[in-house]
């Protein structure tokens, strides 16, 4: 087993933009918009969640990380890992940029096939698939992103009320 450092720190940075983004909720005015919350409880209550679920992934990553063994003349990060973290900062870079212009249910759909998709070639598993298989899953990534992204501007929109852009 290698040892992989990446998830620790993937895990100690989402602590701590959880912190932070918790931080910066506490400075949203205490109004009431809808019903009995204030703007500044869904950002609150996310950042806390992902800040609770993210201590216990830091604990398990950093146990395995220290009972992996060193591999000699191992490299810090295999060239796959970065593949995958690289796609993913690209993709979030590439959905910032066309969320305004093409509304919420569009590119969260876009956004959401390419992470599956992307992500399947980046660990190898496309590779491994034949034609029919790749077919199956194009297709299963896509109804995944639609009902996705549908799925969660609905209880955005109609649940919770809170507007996101068409």
């Amino acid at each position: 087993m290698e040892r992989d450092i990446g998830k620790p720190i993937f895990d100690l940075l989402l602590l701590i933009a959880s912190a932070a983004a918790f931080a910066a909720a506490m400075a949203l005015p205490d109004i009431e918009i809808v019903g009995d919350l204030s703007p500044a409880f869904f950002p609150k209550l996310i950042s806390a969640m992902i800040f609770l679920f993210a201590i216990p992934c830091l604990v398990k990553d950093v146990r395995e990380w220290r009972a992996a063994a060193p591999t000699g003349g191992s490299r810090p990060a295999n060239r796959r890992g970065v593949m995958q973290w690289l796609w993913i900062v690209g993709l979030t870079v590439v959905y910032i940029l066309l969320f305004e212009p093409l509304g919420y249910i569009p590119s969260t759909a876009v956004f959401a096939f390419c992470c599956v998709i992307g992500l399947l070639i980046a660990s190898g598993v496309w590779g491994e698939l034949n034609a029919s298989q790749r077919v199956k899953s194009l297709g299963g990534a896509a109804i995944f992103a639609i009902v996705l992204a549908v799925a969660i501007y609905y209880v955005f929109t109609d649940l919770f009320e809170i507007p996101l852009p068409d």
